[in-house]
């Protein structure tokens, strides 16, 4: 028995051809989507990328293990603090990682036989699938006689986009000029300082060359997104070569979406809206897995026990996720009543997900432009939570709020909510003000209007350093 887990990062759902997207961004991914189980409504536990997969590999909660920012210390996670990998390696299984976020938190290569990290010269975030496939194929033929669990993480998504090799954005490129001046689909982004500020250094630099088309930046990050699937096809064809199809099962997803705009959030995931928050799952396993998709409430904490059912490991009783396996054979066609998902790094948000309502609570706004407290959407009528229904819908709200209030002090049980102590420290916002602020006095910002050879003057400084750091 053998299970691949592979991670793409920042693979908003909706982005992907098995869940609906018009474009040919995930040929690969699809087809294995095509023979397994596909699941319609999975939802990060935390945001942004160390919160998330903390709670993949341990199968808890942020609020569970207090992991729900990138600023925590080392000691948060305790040698009591029992791992996916861990548990099980300590029952005889082979387990692998290919994945630079041991740059960013020793944690998370916690109970792996063997954890190998892509050439450390290139920028964590930078590290491209091809450079994952390069370690991972030769230990999948090392250890194709044993049992093995093997985790891979592909950063293609990911911004800066422009990271994303040429062919892949002309694959998606659109139509026209993309620093054409009439074009206003950036007028948004422009009009929120901030977050401006931010994309301008950071998260699409390529505003410094003069882009205005925002779908631009979309096309760059499908091609991303292409690049990944690519590179997924190949490993695919080498389990095939290997023999290693018959009794692997394939695990995909990712940790967090991204948002062009949604929200007033632009080229990141600062929120847990519904583009940050839902995310794609896909299971493949012929002969234990049938072909189905899945409308079950689902999260990312549920794998840890899924895949220790798969290999017959017990599942601790203490793990905040449950297994899948009842869904995945047909024999249940739910799983949670609701979900929820804190985002506390960008900002402090709690969303709370039924079937039918999203209840979204703002603790801090951090890099976020005018949230409201609280906000209700239906999630029937209105899937991209753009009509706030809070006036409309008392009673539903009011019920929404209690609910998670009862959820909240349930599993709490009189600690400290950590999403509330990370509101309270914010400092991946105060970061960026307080660049902002030394770039205001400098004389550095706002940027110089377009030139005459089109191109806007670079600040400088701010991409190199902060996003290798988050």
């Amino acid at each position: 028995m053998r299970v691949v887990l592979i991670v793409f990062d920042t693979l908003r759902a909706d982005h992907v051809g098995c869940y609906g997207y018009p474009k040919p961004t995930t040929p690969n991914l699809d087809a294995l989507a095509h023979e397994g189980a596909l699941f319609t409504n999975c939802y990060a536990t935390d945001v942004p990328t160390i919160p998330s997969f903390t709670a993949m590999l341990t199968g808890k909660r942020g609020i569970t293990t207090g992991v729900v920012s990138h600023d925590h210390p080392e000691s948060i996670i305790t040698p009591e603090t029992r791992t996916l990998p861990e548990l099980l390696a300590k029952a005889g299984v082979l387990t692998g990682g290919v994945s630079s976020l041991y740059a960013f938190k020793r944690w998370i290569a916690k109970g792996f036989t063997h954890f190998m990290q892509p050439d450390q010269r290139t920028p964590a975030t930078h590290i491209a699938a091809n450079q994952v496939n390069e370690l991972a194929l030769p230990w999948m033929r090392s250890h194709a006689r044993r049992d093995f669990l093997l985790m891979l993480h592909y950063w293609d998504p990911h911004s800066p986009y422009s990271k994303t090799p040429q062919g892949y954005i002309r694959r998606f490129r659109p139509d026209g000029d993309p620093r054409d001046p009439s074009n206003s689909s950036l007028d948004g982004l422009r009009a929120l300082e901030l977050m401006y500020f931010y994309a301008w250094d950071t998260a699409a630099p390529q505003l410094q060359e003069g882009i205005t088309d925002l779908d631009y930046l979309v096309a760059e990050y499908d091609g991303g997104i292409s690049c990944a699937d690519d590179y997924l096809g190949q490993l695919i064809e080498a389990m095939a070569d290997i023999g290693l199809l018959e009794d692997t099962m394939v695990v995909l997803t990712s940790d967090h979406g991204e948002a062009f705009g949604e929200h007033g959030v632009y080229c990141d995931h600062m929120d847990a809206y519904e583009q940050t928050a839902r995310v794609p799952l896909v299971v493949w396993h012929p002969g234990r897995v049938g072909v189905r998709a899945a409308d079950a409430l689902v999260q990312s904490i549920d794998l840890a026990p899924t895949i220790l059912e798969a290999f017959g490991v017990p599942v601790p009783g203490d793990l905040d996720g449950r297994s899948l396996w009842p869904v995945l054979q047909g024999q249940s066609e739910t799983h949670h009543d609701l979900v929820v998902t804190n985002q506390g790094l960008w900002s402090a948000q709690r969303t709370m997900r039924t079937e039918k309502w999203t209840f979204m609570q703002t603790l801090s706004q951090g890099m976020l432009h005018e949230r409201p407290a609280a906000e209700l959407f239906d999630r029937v009528a209105d899937r991209a939570e753009t009509t706030n229904l809070l006036d409309v819908q008392p009673e539903v709200a009011r019920h929404m709020q209690e609910r998670l209030a009862a959820w909240l002090e349930e599993r709490l049980q009189g600690r400290d909510d950590p999403l509330r102590l990370a509101a309270e420290s914010s400092f991946a916002p105060e970061m960026v003000r307080s660049k902002l602020a030394e770039r205001r006095k400098a004389g550095e910002w706002p940027p110089k209007s377009l030139s005459r050879n089109g191109n806007v003057r670079s600040p400088g400084g701010l991409r190199h350093g902060f996003r290798d750091r988050l």
